[in-house]
Order: structure tokens, then C-alpha cells, then sequence
């Protein structure tokens, strides 16, 4: 086997490995109890609060205003 059928061989077995896992996962996720999926929305708003309070407000900020300023100057002056 050459080099080239391994590295074949290697990026089709993950393809399929990754194939695969998607559909675990949305096994695993529909497969969930309410509760379950209660404690994984109230695990998430955990981080993004302890994300929050570590960050700066400038750092917080999502840079929407300025793509609109490039936008607006961009646009054609006749529109």
C-alpha cells in the first residue's frame, strides 16, 4: 500500500468515523429528558456568565456597528 492509498484510506475511515458520530449525536440530543436538556441550557448560560464577568466591555462588543459604517461606505452614492 503507498503512502497515498494510507492517507486515502486514513481521510475515508474519518469520514465515515465522523459521519457516524454526527448521528450519535443527534441520537444522544433527541434522546434527551427535558430535565436533561434544562440542566445543558442552564450549564451553558453558566459559562457565557463567567465569560462575561473575565471580558472587558470593550471586548464585549461584537463588531455590528463598524460593519455597518463599512457597508454604508461602500454603497454606491446613487442607491
Amino acid at each position: 500500500m503507498t503512502e497515498k492509498d494510507k492517507m486515502q484510506a486514513y481521510v475515508r475511515n474519518w469520514k465515515f468515523a465522523g459521519e457516524e458520530m454526527d448521528r450519535m449525536k443527534g441520537d444522544e440530543l433527541r434522546n434527551l429528558t427535558p430535565a436533561d436538556s434544562a440542566k445543558r441550557i442552564n450549564d451553558v448560560m453558566l459559562m457565557a456568565d463567567c465569560w462575561l464577568a473575565q471580558m472587558g466591555q470593550s471586548d464585549r462588543e461584537s463588531g455590528l456597528v463598524e460593519q455597518q459604517m463599512y457597508f454604508k461606505k461602500w454603497r454606491p452614492s446613487s442607491i
